[in-house]
């Protein structure tokens, strides 16, 4: 049976049902999460963050839009959404994808017409037996016990406000994407080459390579739909991606909060680049954070506050438990 994977990149955030990692918080550590809300942040307007690479010179994140890619052999006529985007010119210059910038949009899947069952989302929150060894099993390379969670950077103030989560997306919007994952498998896909600590260290036992990237699987038999809820000026628009693989076999697509050079065709910039994590996601939270917020930095030389630029890169958010 062919599957769909769905990849998730850049500063998303994932909000489970229950704590991700055992040993977190005062509920929900017995059993793991059995749902999860991917929040994709309104950041498109460059900002200052707090992550500073030197003691006098002030880091910029540089605007990032939601974005979902897929296979334009894959796209069926059907569809009344479109793409806003094609790129990424094969050998003869023909484009082989599709992006759509989710702007104020709710994403529902569809897997041959049927919606998520609830409650059935499966994933590993593990440990690994040795994190430093380059050799980890498959089950210990796809634990979500790599992702660096809130309750790591705010072991008390964690919680996403409420409103924040039950508002529909919309272009005015914090949240500027949103969707539901209740039934498939959430993994792990990409890891950071060194291990990164939390600065400053609000966790003195966070030490330890963060994933970057996660993937979504979930079979199907003839097609994967889409349905996306538009908000904007005041007016609500459906429409829907439809998607059939191209000779059959698997579909991918990519669900991604980044800077958008990539697809306009602009090189990436050469050397680290700023980036934000806890920094922009503690706009989410319940209670505001005073003073400092705690940001990743990759560890050098064993001492976690001698890294010359903060060029770890959480790309794939972070966690908190609850959905109320």
């Amino acid at each position: 049976m062919p599957t769909l994977h769905i990849k998730f990149s850049g500063l998303c955030n994932f909000v489970f049902d229950r704590r991700l990692k055992p040993g977190q918080g005062a509920n929900g550590d017995a059993l793991p999460p059995s749902e999860a809300v991917v929040l994709l942040q309104r950041l498109t307007r460059a900002r200052p963050i707090s992550n500073l690479a030197t003691t006098t010179k002030q880091e910029i994140l540089d605007q990032h839009f939601p974005l979902l890619e897929f296979s334009l052999a894959d796209y069926d006529p059907a569809s009344t959404r479109f793409a806003d985007v094609h790129c990424s010119p094969d050998a003869s210059g023909k484009m082989t994808k599709g992006t759509c910038l989710l702007n104020g949009e709710d994403l529902t899947l569809l897997t041959d017409g049927r919606k998520m069952e609830p409650n059935s989302l499966e994933l590993s929150r593990d440990r690994p037996a040795d994190a430093g060894s380059p050799n980890l099993s498959k089950r210990e390379r796809d634990s979500l016990w790599w992702m660096a969670t809130l309750e790591d950077a705010f072991p008390k103030d964690a919680e996403i406000n409420p409103l924040v989560l039950n508002t529909p997306p919309g272009s005015n919007q914090p949240i500027l994407a949103r969707m539901l994952l209740s039934e498939g498998r959430l993994r792990t896909l990409e890891l950071t080459d060194f291990v990164c600590t939390i600065v400053p260290p609000v966790s003195p036992n966070f030490n330890q390579r963060v994933a970057t990237s996660f993937e979504f699987s979930i079979p199907f038999s003839n097609s994967i739909t889409i349905q996306t809820v538009a908000n904007r000026s005041g007016r609500t628009t459906p429409s829907e991606l439809v998607l059939r693989p191209d000779g059959g076999g698997d579909i991918q697509i990519e669900i991604m909060n980044v800077e958008i050079n990539r697809l306009v065709g602009l090189d990436p910039a050469s050397g680290p680049r700023a980036e934000a994590d806890f920094g922009v996601y503690a706009d989410l939270l319940k209670n505001p954070i005073l003073g400092s917020v705690p940001f990743l930095r990759q560890a050098i030389s064993g001492d976690p506050a001698s890294a010359p630029l903060s060029t770890c890169v959480p790309s794939g958010g972070g966690a908190a438990g609850g959905t109320s």
